[in-house]
């Protein structure tokens, strides 16, 4: 999602669209590389994460490493890097 929310900060015409889209995706990612989320080295099987989610509803991959859970959070800090080259 917060990969998502950085595409949608620089493709709306909105200002404030723009910059409820940036909140949103830097809330998620300050929650994803905090201790709940992000894996310690050696932890979850040297995945970045630790807590993803595939199918909830179907109760499939549920709370568990994902590959594409940590491709988009890699994409999304590689968004961010790039909208904001100072932080």
């Amino acid at each position: 999602m917060a990969s998502a929310f950085l595409e949608l900060s620089s493709l709306t015409k909105s200002a404030s669209c723009s910059s409820r889209c940036k909140k949103q995706a830097l809330a998620t990612l300050k929650a994803l590389c905090g201790e709940k989320y992000l894996a310690k080295e050696g932890e979850a099987g040297g995945f970045l994460l630790k807590h993803s989610t595939g199918h909830y509803p179907a109760g499939k991959e549920v709370d568990v490493p994902l590959t594409y859970a940590d491709y988009y959070f890699l994409e999304a800090l590689w968004r961010c890097r790039n909208l904001f080259p100072t932080r």
